[in-house]
């Protein structure tokens, strides 16, 4: 008897691979040494997540191509996607096999952690944390899940500057409808936030014994 499951996995597979294929084809990568492995192992992992993006599954070819060391080849598939192409560099830093990817990617993938270019920052390493790309379930909704997710994601993102000794920018976005989004007639202020935001990221500059602390800017005015 034939396993329609399975079957169907198989195909789901196949697709994946094909278009991955063509990709790299595309970008005259076809033939690099790692190629076939690289497209195995991503076909498997969309299989999985069958609604990939175009624009995330860029990002896990560009981070697969860095892990093994070929930062060419992933300096092409960034170039390659209008998403990516003018902040190329910014990712190419974060997606050496340095970096937890698995941790940050589901803040990339949402949106939630981009790169930005400030020219207040000159050469240092600015990202954007938007808050308004973070679902909360009215179960969330209280100061103390607030104040916890926060920090997950404060910590989370503060592993972007490991390479640069904790000198960059981390710029908020959304903090004012993040503050208030409760459901007790609780509105936590925005300079208290702020302040809180500023101590984890002083705390993760202390653990990790850091010279610097990444400077915080508020986007929302």
């Amino acid at each position: 008897m034939i396993d329609s499951h399975v079957t169907r996995q198989l195909s789901a597979r196949r697709i994946w691979s094909d278009h991955m294929q063509r990709m790299l084809r595309r970008l005259d990568l076809h033939e690099r040494e790692t190629a076939d492995e690289i497209l195995e192992s991503l076909a498997v992992f969309c299989q999985h997540h069958p609604h990939m993006s175009d624009r995330n599954l860029s990002l896990l070819l560009a981070r697969t191509f860095c892990a093994t060391g070929d930062r060419d080849a992933a300096g092409r598939v960034l170039h390659h996607d209008r998403s990516h192409r003018s902040h190329a560099d910014s990712w190419l830093d974060v997606l050496s096999a340095e970096y937890p990817f698995p941790d940050l990617f589901p803040l990339f993938s949402s949106h939630a952690l981009r790169p930005l270019r400030l020219r207040s920052a000159g050469q240092d390493a600015a990202w954007v944390l938007d808050l308004g790309k973070i679902y909360l379930s009215d179960a969330d909704r209280h100061e103390i899940i607030l104040k916890q997710t926060l920090r997950v994601l404060i910590q989370t993102a503060s592993n972007l500057w490991k390479k640069s000794d904790g000198q960059g920018v981390l710029v908020i976005k959304g903090l004012p409808s993040y503050s208030s989004a409760q459901i007790h007639n609780v509105n936590l202020p925005v300079s208290e936030l702020m302040d809180y935001i500023k101590d984890i990221l002083q705390q993760c500059a202390a653990r990790l014994e850091w010279t610097l602390t990444p400077s915080v800017l508020l986007l929302d005015m």
